[in-house]
């Protein structure tokens, strides 16, 4: 395996887009384009950005909509700026088809290898997962997928998937809020991720530019890491070798053992 796998890094936006989400599509018009930018001009970075996006089962609106890994921050532009959000006229419910976004994010041609990063977006509770008290009980006991939260949570970690799932709260249903929340963290913390909030589309934004920092860090990091471990597989020698601390040099390694680049147990 070579440095220039390393230094890969497949970044998935996946964003509910049922008609609340408007100030976050249109704070992502306005700023992605810099974050993506500024995340290219970093050296030693092979970015690729795909968009998924969401909206809740019905019959008048596409679930699910994909648009594939680009490198070039002018077609994820294009992308940006031609998402509609909508919701079918049977969505009566506040949770939404999060789990059919995340599903289509987990087959997506991910390279092997690369540091697989997915951004969640959303101000809603999928499905089956408690909001199903008054006033917008939801439809489904179970999620129409099958699957459950720990499944959805498994299947990201399985596919080498670090999930930063962002929580618009307080949405305009504040009750099931902490549904969101708690659904969100399991996904995020199960897959390795994190999970965030924010109240606004540009505070959104702004946790999206740190997110993507954070990832610039670990991608750095990982190929010191990657070229240390070819002479060496004791923690605390490579954590004095890297200046750094034995955690991040086993966050580190988890992180390089879940892109299938380091296998052996130390």
């Amino acid at each position: 395996m070579t440095q220039d796998v390393v230094s890969q890094l497949d970044l998935v936006f996946c964003v509910d887009l049922t008609g609340s989400m408007t100030p976050f599509i249109e704070a992502a018009r306005t700023h992605m384009t810099r974050i993506l930018e500024a995340l290219r001009a970093t050296p030693d970075v092979d970015l690729r950005v795909a968009v998924v996006g969401y909206r809740d089962h019905g019959t008048q609106v596409k679930l699910v909509e994909v648009h594939p890994f680009q490198s070039k921050t002018t077609k994820t532009a294009t992308v940006l700026a031609k998402l509609v959000v909508k919701s079918p006229p049977e969505n009566t419910d506040a949770a939404e088809a999060v789990f059919s976004g995340l599903e289509a994010c987990v087959v997506l041609p991910w390279r092997a290898g690369a540091y697989r990063i997915c951004v969640l977006v959303g101000d809603a509770p999928p499905h089956g997962c408690g909001a199903d008290h008054a006033p917008y009980p939801d439809r489904f006991k179970v999620d129409p997928t099958g699957l459950s939260l720990d499944d959805v949570a498994n299947k990201l970690e399985a596919a080498g998937i670090f999930l930063h799932a962002l929580g618009m709260v307080p949405s305009i249903s504040p009750s099931y809020d902490p549904m969101l929340v708690r659904a969100f963290t399991r996904l995020g913390i199960g897959s390795g991720g994190a999970y965030h909030s924010a109240r606004t589309g540009d505070a959104a934004m702004a946790v999206v530019e740190d997110v993507s920092r954070r990832c610039l860090a670990d991608l750095a990091f990982d190929r010191r890491l990657f070229a240390a471990t070819s002479a060496e597989r004791d923690v605390a020698t490579l954590a004095v070798r890297l200046d750094a601390s034995e955690d991040a040099v086993n966050t580190g390694l988890m992180r390089l053992r879940q892109r299938g680049l380091f296998v052996n147990a130390l």
